[in-house]
């Protein structure tokens, strides 16, 4: 039985402007398989081994695709070692290939996974296979054949899926005394921060913590502590001045109005903040 399928694929990788010709060899090996497939850049520019920053971005760019785009993501320090590499299938019918490092629960919630794979069949691998570029050779064929309506069980048995590699990423919430601590997980070319806090509306996701527009919240980063206004909008300050938003991917910002503030602050993905919101 052949799965749903669309010759839709997405690529994220972190080749940078230097690895364009990486990006090219992925694309032209995909097109030999499917001359149809419309390939996306979802972007090329993840910092260099930063899995978690990889892991935001396709959180927060998949669900914009229709059903049934596969999506492969080559962002690997790990390449040509034991890690395995998985194919997966959630249940609205989004595909995902990568390796096995952090990325997936960050990006797809385990309630959320139909099948999963480890992709061990070399039948579908471009050849000879390279140690160092497993993106071409093995994860970009096997996202083309996935868009021909291969099944995921052709690739190789299937995994547990309490066996994917979760980061360790600090996210804690006291309620009672108001208080977050926080991972930043991606900052944007303007400076802004996003932390991995996910709001609903104004409260934190799964936390009985509501954060009130126009409060003032106290940050500690590197010893110092800032206040900045939490609002819906950049220009909801003056500008130069810090400021707190839900960004348009749902998780909590820290930015500066016109200026970067991760710059200024001396952050990047990785480091942790401190929020009182008291």
């Amino acid at each position: 039985m052949t799965e749903a399928y669309q010759d839709h694929i997405g690529l994220l990788t972190d080749f940078g402007l230097k690895g364009q010709h990486y990006v090219a060899s992925m694309k032209g090996v995909i097109l030999q398989l499917n001359p149809n497939a419309t390939i996306v850049d979802i972007s090329h520019n993840v910092s260099s081994y930063s899995i978690l920053e990889a892991a935001y971005l396709m959180n927060s760019t998949y669900k914009y695709f229709p059903e049934c785009t596969v999506f492969v993501i080559v962002v690997d320090p790990g390449v040509g070692s034991s890690r395995e590499i998985i194919a997966l299938k959630t249940i609205k019918n989004y595909y995902f290939v990568g390796p096995n490092n952090g990325l997936f629960p960050h990006i797809i919630s385990k309630d959320k996974i139909s099948d999963c794979v480890k992709v061990e069949n070399d039948n579908y691998f471009n050849k000879p296979v390279s140690r160092t570029f497993h993106g071409r050779d093995i994860m970009g064929p096997v996202g083309a054949h996935i868009t021909l309506g291969v099944p995921l069980t052709n690739f190789g048995n299937s995994f547990d899926i309490n066996n994917l590699v979760s980061l360790p990423i600090d996210l804690r919430i006291n309620e009672e005394k108001k208080k977050i601590l926080c991972t930043v997980q991606y900052i944007d070319n303007f400076g802004n921060v996003t932390t991995n806090v996910r709001l609903i509306g104004n409260s934190v996701e799964g936390y009985d913590l509501e954060l009130p527009l126009d409060c003032m919240l106290k940050f500690k980063i590197n010893n110092r502590q800032i206040s900045a206004k939490f609002v819906t909008h950049f220009s909801g300050v003056q500008r130069n001045k810090y400021l707190f938003l839900r960004g348009s991917s749902n998780f909590l910002e820290l930015s500066k109005n016109q200026a970067n503030a991760a710059k200024d602050l001396d952050l990047k993905v990785g480091d942790t903040i401190e929020i009182n919101l008291a």
